[in-house]
């Protein structure tokens, strides 16, 4: 596998030659638009409105948009000079308690390793010097014409290299609604039981190779008995009875999990479907 980075972790004075790797693969499939007359893949051409004609890279510029029709031209020499860290130094600025920070700062993952032998011992010792504290690191490094904010958490030998998104990326929760409604919502505790008992019955152990795509599965499975001039029947996901009554769902989950259903429960969703239909009787 090829590394995308290479360069060197550092920490205070400390420096380890490392590399880093892409940790996912994308299976999405991805389609080309096709001429349907004649099933050519069409060019995308770049065409500059105000000449009428198709432009070359050569005649390209970096442009930012500086107010309305307005456009600032900016250099490559200009966006080194932006550049505060060399580009092959990745720089730990602190280290914090691995469950501090909030998962909706997470972004693509890579794996930072050793870069040779002469690396080891130093890549080893912080490897283990963070897992035993367990702590992470928060580390910063320009990548593609941009500064990166990472943090670093042991991973089985590797470091976890988890891209994080700026503060002021991150949207605030509020400009979804009034969330402290859900806080202050009162519930009946024997319904709180038998929500618990059914996330009970549901749990277990996170095994990631018992989830698949089953979408692209399909999608693939068509593609491939079209090229061979078949055609495969696609049988549609069966769907589940809708049930309106929150309780009634939840006791019809409860059953189907086989899951004793405590009696207090029982009655309360009794109560509530007969509560249920009073109101339906009123409106």
């Amino acid at each position: 596998m090829r590394a995308i980075w290479k360069g060197y972790l550092r920490c205070a004075l400390v420096t380890v030659p490392v590399k880093l790797y892409s940790a996912v693969r994308d299976h999405s499939i991805q389609f080309s638009l096709l001429h349907k007359e004649c099933g050519t893949k069409i060019k995308q051409q770049k065409v500059c409105p105000t000449c009428g004609r198709a432009v070359s890279n050569e005649e390209l510029v970096r442009g930012y948009q500086y107010g309305k029709d307005r456009w600032i031209i900016v250099t490559d020499e200009e966006i080194e000079k932006a550049k505060k860290e060399s580009s092959d130094v990745m720089e730990i600025v602190r280290f914090v308690e691995a469950e501090a920070i909030p998962p909706v700062f997470f972004a693509d993952s890579h794996y930072l390793v050793p870069d040779g032998e002469v690396a080891l011992e130093a890549f080893a010792l912080f490897h283990r010097g963070m897992k035993e504290t367990n702590k992470v690191a928060i580390a910063k490094v320009v990548m593609r014409n941009r500064e990166r904010l990472l943090v670093l958490r042991p991973y089985h030998g590797a470091m976890l290299s988890l891209t994080l998104h700026y503060a002021d990326e991150v949207r605030d929760l509020g400009e979804v609604g009034d969330l402290e409604k859900v806080e202050k919502v009162k519930v009946d505790s024997s319904v709180l039981d038998m929500v618990k008992l059914l996330i009970e019955s549901l749990s277990g152990e996170f095994a990631p190779e018992e989830f698949r795509d089953e979408y692209t599965e399909t999608l693939l499975q068509i593609i491939k008995a079209k090229a061979e001039g078949e055609q495969i029947e696609v049988k549609p996901r069966e769907e589940t009875k809708k049930v309106v009554d929150f309780m009634e769902a939840l006791r019809q989950s409860l059953m189907a999990t086989g899951v004793e259903i405590p009696r207090k429960g029982v009655a309360q969703a009794g109560k509530g479907r007969k509560v249920e239909r009073k109101r339906a009787k009123k409106s």
